[in-house]
């Protein structure tokens, strides 16, 4: 017995021995396990520094557009791309794609990563789109009413491009583009935040053909959408500050668009040539109010074709004439108005805009106007400037008419507290097209053609003078918009608090 017990006194060693192993085991896969998890935890936390890295590229980028909407074309975005760029304890690096009518955007991809983690990177990409009002074929603050007939879109009026109404959105017209001087005819994104009126004359005929369903299907229904209301600019006042004082004109200014070249006459002085101004803004200033011929009124009457870029900006009113409003002499036979007239762009070499060569004409075009008045921008319709005004009891209505049978227009416009429209529009003759190509801003829907009081819109009678045409003076109007407008604009036009740049989209 005592020999079996001194046989076992070997196994409490080997039970110590095991379980020290075990503990020895156990301790290295405790220390393992926690040095793992301090490894994840690390990788984790630079997976999310990484992330917030590449994040900072993007916004670091916008920061640049936000004081430039422009920047992109600048030698300074190219120098920001492709390198790796010190950020906090990481690095970012940024590279970007340049908007265009194809893809009117900017897409920002940027990479992230720590110092010390090379290997551990992460890239976003971001969609920019601009936000201005410019990337409307229209827009206005105030619409109209049942009551106003002629501030409305009607018979005549065809719109390539979206639309958007802060108030309320009024249409009447017989439907189909087989009608004779039918319409209105939407083929974009149509938009109001009042009351959409469908004018009484036009109860008894469909509206579904007036929109293109493809932009506006609303709850399964063919009709425009009701938004919250956009905001509107006011005047610029940065143009004022960065107008080289050579540009800066007091009181009613006449200016001939040459190419590169400009005519002016700025009150009764003589005919002066300069070229466009290095920054592209002219401005004009002066007194306010109804008084067109005033010397000190701050008007400009404006024509030609430009070769370039260039805002002009008054401080009253601005009229579109037929031809030279710098050649006092005559008003360019004004018992026969021009055949056709306006601003034009050169590049663009009089051909004729339609919906289907637009992009393809406006790519190759790097001409770009921007007209702003505080007041109302117009058609000039009467009369022609002199040295002292135009010539009073100058022969009849139809001598007096200085108005182009037709009308070219390439420009974005902005009446900041009046309208666009065409000056006494209920007088004279029917005339023919006014074709717009940019982008139309106003505080008020402006008439831009007379018509005959409506009744019922059916096909055999439209109104009361004349089952056809209703239209008895004035334009039909089209409206296409520019597609460069998406993403730029004429010299300082919108202003730095009216334009910048948003994400649309966002991934990783």
């Amino acid at each position: 017995m005592t020999k079996h017990l001194r046989n076992q006194k070997g196994a409490t060693m080997v039970i110590v021995l095991m379980l020290l192993v075990l503990l020895v085991i156990l301790g290295f896969s405790a220390i393992s396990m926690a040095d793992n998890q301090t490894k994840r935890v690390s990788w984790h936390q630079q997976r999310e520094q990484a992330l917030q890295y590449a994040e900072a590229g993007i916004h670091r980028y916008m920061a640049e557009l936000s004081k430039d909407p422009n920047f992109y074309k600048t030698q300074a975005s190219t120098n920001m791309q492709n390198i790796d760029t010190v950020y906090q304890d990481g690095y970012f690096k940024i590279v970007c794609t340049q908007p265009s009518i194809a893809d009117p955007y900017i897409n920002v991809t940027s990479t992230g990563w720590h110092k010390n983690s090379a290997n551990i990177k992460r890239t976003i990409t971001a969609k920019l789109q601009k936000k201005d009002l410019l990337q409307n074929a229209a827009t206005t603050n105030t619409g109209s009413d049942v009551f106003w007939y002629t501030n409305r879109y009607m018979r005549g009026d065809v719109i390539y491009g979206p639309l958007h109404i802060n108030g309320n959105l009024v249409v009447s017209g017989k439907v189909g583009d087989d009608y004779a001087d039918g319409g209105p005819l939407f083929y974009d994104k149509v938009t109001y935040s009042g009351n959409y009126i469908i004018e009484p004359g036009s109860w008894f005929a469909s509206d579904t053909k007036w929109f293109n369903p493809v932009y506006n299907t609303v709850d399964g229904e063919v009709k425009p959408e009701k938004v919250p209301r956009t905001g509107m600019p006011s005047m610029n006042e940065d143009l004022r500050a960065q107008a080289d004082e050579d540009y800066v004109f007091q009181g009613r200014t006449c200016i001939y668009i040459d190419g590169s070249t400009l005519y002016i006459r700025n009150k009764g002085g003589s005919r002066t040539s300069t070229s466009l101004p290095s920054n592209g803004i002219i401005y004009v200033r002066g007194n306010t109010g109804n008084n067109k011929w005033g010397l000190n009124t701050a008007n400009v009457f404006v024509s030609g074709k430009l070769n370039g870029r260039l805002t002009i900006a008054a401080e009253n009113d601005i009229y579109i004439t037929a031809t030279d409003p710098t050649a006092w002499d005559t008003p360019n036979a004004a018992s026969t108005p021009a055949s056709s007239g306006g601003v034009t762009y050169y590049d663009l070499n009089n051909q004729t805009i339609t919906a289907d060569n637009r992009n393809t004409l406006i790519t190759g075009c790097d001409d770009m106007l921007g007209l702003i008045a505080n007041r109302n921008v117009r058609i000039l319709h009467y009369y022609w400037p002199k040295a002292d005004g135009y010539t009073n009891g100058w022969g009849s209505p139809s001598e007096r008419d200085v108005a182009p049978n037709n009308l070219n227009i390439h420009a974005a416009i902005c009446a900041v507290t009046g309208s666009f429209e065409y000056e006494e529009h209920r007088d004279g003759p029917k005339k023919g097209t006014l074709t717009v190509l940019g982008s139309v801003i106003q505080n008020r829907t402006g008439p831009l053609s007379g018509y005959s009081v409506n009744l019922v819109d059916l096909d055999s009678f439209t109104n009361i003078t004349d089952p056809l045409h209703d239209r008895l003076s004035g334009y039909g109007r089209i409206f296409m918009h520019d597609p460069r407008m998406m993403y730029e604009s004429p010299p300082s036009f919108m202003g730095p608090n009216n334009s910048g740049w948003e994400i649309i989209e966002w991934h990783e």
